[in-house]
């Protein structure tokens, strides 16, 4: 009777053993297969962020990045430095009469103040240039009314003053001297409404050829002020005398004197016929 009973409690032992081992086998293979869910839905959430990661970095090398750029106007534009250039030169030009520097009898040279000046204005303005030059009697008759210098010589500042009053562009002005037979010439051309230099220079030569001299500096002028200048050159002789008669006549026509300045051109065409133009252009003013 005591083994039938052992052996029932051994046989429920046992059968309690298998089943609890059953159920942790259960357990283990559960918690395996969870764990084996758990790695594959690891491995497939990186392989999707792999994926992902690699299509955003080939996004990036396929797709080139351009800097943005800033429209016109933009700020650029401000913080950029602004050259403005008009490549044009001043086209309407006034020329004033030059001062005489000369130390040898300058009283004898004086007439050259205004008649300089005058030479100028007719070979730029007959030379067909694009240069609209202003007139000597508008320069003269402002000049007189302001009550300056009689021979019409003034300062640079007086220059700029009067340069606004005709409506010039730039002016042109300078001096002379007359030394033994040579004659040297300096002339300068300044804007109206900056002060700013465009052209100074100088030339120098026989007082034998004091026309020639006179045609240099008007394509000098000419050249500074970019505009083109046809006027022919005169030949290599144009005497001093001529010059000085030519001036003398000129000084004499602004003095309402014209018997006296026809007789003084008449003079300078007798040494030199070339001042003929000279001569008709300051007549052709008169007569206006």
């Amino acid at each position: 009777m005591k083994k039938s009973i052992w052996f029932v409690i051994v046989l429920l032992s046992a059968v309690l053993m298998l089943t609890s081992g059953c159920v942790e086998t259960g357990n283990v293979k559960k918690e395996s297969s969870a764990k084996t869910r758990k790695i594959v839905s690891v491995k497939k959430s990186e392989l999707a962020l792999g994926g992902a990661k690699q299509s955003d970095e080939t996004s990036a090398l396929s797709v080139p990045v351009r800097k943005s750029e800033p429209a016109l106007g933009a700020k650029q534009s401000e913080e950029a430095p602004v050259v403005i250039d008009t490549g044009e030169a001043p086209k309407t030009l006034a020329i004033f009469p030059f001062e005489n520097n000369s130390v040898t009898d300058p009283q004898t040279f004086t007439p050259l103040c205004k008649g300089l000046a005058a030479m100028l204005i007719t070979d730029l303005s007959k030379a067909g240039s694009s240069l609209k030059v202003i007139e000597r009697e508008n320069i003269k008759a402002l000049i007189e009314e302001m009550a300056l210098s009689e021979s019409g010589v003034v300062d640079e500042s007086t220059a700029v003053r009067l340069g606004k009053l005709l409506g010039a562009q730039s002016i042109a002005f300078g001096s002379f001297i007359v030394m033994g037979n040579q004659v040297r010439i300096d002339a300068r051309i300044i804007k109206v409404e900056t002060g700013e230099l465009v052209m100074a220079d100088a030339i120098m030569g026989s007082s034998d050829n004091f026309m020639g001299l006179v045609n240099d500096l008007a394509r000098k002028l000419a050249a500074s002020l970019k505009v083109a200048f046809h006027a022919a050159k005169p030949g290599t002789q144009s005497s001093l005398d001529a010059a000085l008669f030519f001036c003398k006549g000129l000084d004499a026509f602004d003095r309402g004197n014209k018997t006296e300045a026809e007789l003084l051109f008449r003079k300078c065409l007798e040494i030199d016929p070339a001042y003929q133009t000279q001569v008709e252009n300051i007549q052709g003013i008169n007569n206006q």
